[in-house]
C-alpha cells in the first residue's frame, strides 16, 4: 500500500478536533486507539469519541508541528510539538507538549493507533 501524507492526516485530525467532529475522527482513528492526554488521563477509541460527542473537549486553538517521522513496515511514527488552548469539562487549559503519534495501516486505510503527549517544562 502506498504511504499517505501523514502530515496531511494529522492536519485532518486537528481540523476535526477543532470542529468537534466525531464522525471525521471516527474515520481517522483506529478502533484499537490508545490516546493519552497531557494530565495523564487515557482514552480508548470508544471513550474518546464519546467525550468528543459530549462536548467534553472544546479546542479553541491547536498548533500541531511534525518535527520528525520514522517509517516502519506498516506504521509511521511521528513526533513534534503541539500547543493548544482547550476547554476540558469547563476548565481552560493551555497545552505545550512534545508528542509521539503512531499511524498504522489497517485494512487498506491509515489510522491513528496511539497518541502520547509529554508536557514541556515552563
Amino acid at each position: 500500500m502506498t504511504r499517505p501524507d501523514i502530515a496531511a492526516l494529522e492536519d485532518a485530525r486537528t481540523a476535526a478536533m477543532l470542529a468537534g467532529d466525531a464522525e471525521a475522527l471516527r474515520g481517522l482513528l483506529s478502533p484499537r486507539l490508545r490516546y493519552s492526554h497531557s494530565l495523564g488521563d487515557r482514552d480508548t477509541f470508544e471513550s474518546y469519541l464519546a467525550r468528543v460527542e459530549a462536548g467534553h473537549f472544546d479546542y479553541r486553538r491547536v498548533e500541531h508541528r511534525v518535527e520528525w517521522s520514522e517509517d516502519l513496515a506498516s506504521a509511521v511514527l511521528i513526533g513534534g510539538r503541539m500547543t493548544a488552548e482547550v476547554v476540558v469539562a469547563g476548565e481552560t487549559r493551555r497545552i505545550d507538549n512534545a508528542f509521539l503519534a503512531v499511524w498504522a495501516e489497517e485494512g487498506g486505510a491509515w489510522r491513528l493507533i496511539a497518541y502520547q503527549p509529554t508536557p514541556l517544562p515552563r
